[in-house]
């Protein structure tokens, strides 16, 4: 007979899964406004600001100092969400030792949207920052609840 998973334990894949969704969205939009994304990057250097005065975004878009933002995004994103489902099946599966992972992951997503929400951005990507520190806290609540803990000891 298999054990009935409680709440907590499915609402935390729930959470995981929005959170990989959001991280997707933050992905595709950093591709669609990658024009804004280098603007808001050039704000804070003075050597961007200079090619942006003299040749415009163009120049500033080919410029050899200019991250990959696309590419950084997009490697992320996928080495994030594989870590996700791998982390995902083994705490579903039981194993006390994936919500300390998941925990620590949650940890590092709060820590980069709160970056995320002084980098000059634009207003979508502070949003979508603070919806991301508002999903890792709610995964770390529900990965320590009671029931949860109840459910890895019984395991």
């Amino acid at each position: 007979m298999a054990r009935e998973v409680p709440g907590p334990v499915v609402n935390s894949v729930r959470v995981l899964r929005l959170i990989v969704a959001t991280a997707g969205v933050i992905t595709l939009l950093t591709w669609l406004m990658r024009d804004d994304v280098i603007l808001g990057w050039a704000e804070g250097n003075p050597s961007a600001q200079e090619i942006l005065a003299q040749g415009g975004i163009d120049q500033l878009r080919d410029s050899p100092i200019v991250p990959g933002f696309v590419a950084l995004s997009v490697v992320a994103f996928c080495a994030f969400a594989a870590l996700a489902v791998v982390l995902g099946s083994f705490f579903r599966g039981g194993h006390g030792w994936a919500r300390l992972v998941l925990t620590a992951t949650a940890g590092i997503g709060v820590l980069v949207g709160a970056v995320a929400l002084d980098s000059h951005l634009p207003a979508i990507f502070v949003v979508l920052a603070a919806l991301v520190i508002v999903e890792g806290l709610v995964l770390a609540v529900l990965l320590w609840h009671r029931d949860t803990t109840a459910w890895l000891r019984s395991s």
